[in-house]
């Protein structure tokens, strides 16, 4: 009888601390989608600098180069959007901060055809195969990825009691000319959403291409080129919500950034080590090696 006395206890204390244990997780998630005013609208601007620098002068080669990539400017610099547009960046449903989920294409493309009409998700540079080269001797098989990845990722960062924001990366780029094969191709496009929780709103809204140098793959005729565009953006901004938040909630900006390109590249959550160490290793423990070539040139006469 003892024993069964506590063999019921112990069934008992487990459940109850899977209960608890399942409240708090219901607590720490929360179903954005649910908090919008659908009844509102956002003024986006957009902003498209020219290009600043180019690795190669494609953009200046000839003057059919020079039409279709030196005056480069956004199809809509402001346009209207209905609040629901921005459920494109939410979660189909709940959610914790960390949180992280793939976005519709479909529906993250319009906002980018406010740059220009002839934004895709299909990305045009996307070669793959195998190849070998030679490293301490050995002969390693390398198997080329495509240099691209496509689609959109985004991430729950931070929750207070009013207010939510969600970090999102995007991989996606702009066919201006199909005759001509003229493709503009960030590196990617970054930004940020921050939600009213209390009224339903867009409190800010910030797409853009981070500017760092040669962000963007540019081809046209069969040439290509790596150039560098100071300013791209979609912003939109609520004057009267600017106080001051307190995240109640939170991981870093970096600690986002670092969930966002393992969606992308899963290869980036494996543990690293220079290649004598791995090649060491893989002596010892008489185990394969394998390479992941992030930068760089592949050179074709050693496959």
């Amino acid at each position: 009888m003892k024993r069964n006395w506590l063999i019921s206890t112990v069934l008992v204390t487990s459940i109850f601390g899977l209960c608890i244990s399942l409240l708090s997780c219901a607590r720490n998630k929360i179903n954005l989608r649910k908090t919008l005013d659908t009844k509102e609208t956002v003024q986006v601007q957009a902003y498209w600098d020219p290009i600043a620098d180019a690795s190669l002068g494609l953009p200046d080669h000839t003057p059919k180069h020079a039409a279709l990539f030196k005056n480069l400017s956004p199809a809509h610099p402001s346009q209207e959007y209905d609040v629901d547009a921005f459920k494109a960046f939410f979660p189909k449903g709940s959610v914790p901060v960390g949180g992280v989920w793939e976005l519709d294409m479909n529906e993250v493309l319009p906002f980018l055809r406010q740059f220009h009409p002839g934004a895709t998700a299909e990305m045009h540079i996307n070669p793959g195969g195998e190849g070998t080269i030679e490293i301490f001797g050995r002969r390693i098989t390398l198997i080329k990825v495509g240099l691209e990845s496509e689609g959109a990722f985004a991430c729950l960062r931070a929750v207070s009691p009013t207010y939510a924001e969600i970090v999102f990366r995007i991989h996606a780029e702009f066919l201006l000319d199909a005759e001509a094969r003229a493709y503009f191709t960030p590196a990617q496009f970054t930004g940020r959403l921050i939600l009213n929780r209390n009224n339903g709103t867009i409190r800010d809204f910030w797409l853009h291409l981070p500017p760092r140098k040669t962000n963007v793959d540019i081809n046209a005729f069969g040439g290509a080129d790596m150039v560098y565009v100071p300013r791209m953006e979609l912003i939109a901004q609520n004057a009267h919500d600017q106080s001051d938040i307190v995240w109640e909630t939170a991981i870093t900006e970096n600690e986002a950034k670092d969930l966002l390109e393992a969606s992308f590249y899963k290869f980036s959550e494996i543990e690293r080590f220079p290649i004598e160490e791995a090649v060491a290793q893989a002596q010892a423990e008489n185990r394969p090696i394998h390479v992941v070539l992030t930068w760089g040139v592949f050179d074709d006469e050693s496959c």
